[in-house]
Order: structure tokens, then sequence, then C-alpha cells
């Protein structure tokens, strides 16, 4: 059996491969993520964009789906390939749900900075390092 002029083997061990590499670099992505270096974790998408590339046109499998009669992916020399993508699909989740939470935090921290929680307690700066208007001027109007 060939897929794009390669025996089957031969697209096994090359997709088994690169999911090694997505599996390393979703672990640097969630190191990325842990540390928040956005710059690291922006310059980890191209790598991850291409290698899932590769295991598309490796697999066979596209965005618009597969043929169920004639997909590579039901031969059993797949199966330890496919026990690696789901190790990385579950990688990948661990990581949205990391920059969930990191996001949750940032939109918190936000909310209190603009007071959208009524009794913030943080006073507001403008750049010039005073009162923000609207912080003195609803202290006035209270008093």
């Amino acid at each position: 059996m060939t897929l794009s002029g390669t025996t089957l083997t031969d697209n096994v061990t090359q997709a088994e491969a690169r999911a090694q590499r997505l599996a390393r670099l979703l672990a640097d992505e969630f190191d990325a993520l842990k540390a928040q270096n956005i710059d690291a974790f922006e310059a980890l998408q191209p790598g991850k964009s291409a290698l899932l590339a590769e295991l598309s046109t490796l697999t066979g499998v596209t965005d618009k789906g597969v043929d169920p009669d004639n997909h590579p992916l039901q031969d059993v020399a797949w199966d330890s390939f496919k026990q690696q993508m789901a190790a990385c699909r579950d990688a990948h989740h661990r990581n949205e749900i990391l920059i969930s939470r990191q996001l949750d935090a940032i939109r918190g921290t936000i909310a209190a900075l603009q007071g959208a929680t009524g009794q913030a307690t943080v006073e507001v700066y403008d750049r010039l390092g005073k009162l923000s208007r609207a912080r003195r001027a609803r202290g006035y109007n209270e008093a």
C-alpha cells in the first residue's frame, strides 16, 4: 500500500517522528506559558503549524475530513501513532486550560483596575501619575 508515493511503513515512521517532535514542542509551549514568556510561546507557533501540516499530508487527514472506506489510519500499523497523537491532544488541552486561566486572571485584574466591581479598593492613576479624574469625581459625588 502506498500513500503519496511512499510505503505505509515509511509514512508511519515519518508520522511517528513528527508526533514526537510535536509532543516536545507542546511541552516547550507549556513551559513558556508557565513562565509567561509570550515571545517564546509565539516563536513556537510556526513550527507547530508546520508539523501539523506535515502530519496532515502524511496521514491524509484534512480539515475537510477523510474517506472512511479508504482511510490509511485504519491500518493497525498506525496504532502507535494514534496513541502519540492522543497524548499530543491531551498536552494541547493542558496548554489551552493554562491559557484560559491566565486570561481570566488578566481580565480580573483589568476589571479591578477599571473599577468594574463597584467597590474596588485600587486607586487608578493616569499616565502622568495622578489619580484618574473619573475616580476623583466619583469620590466627590459620594461625599
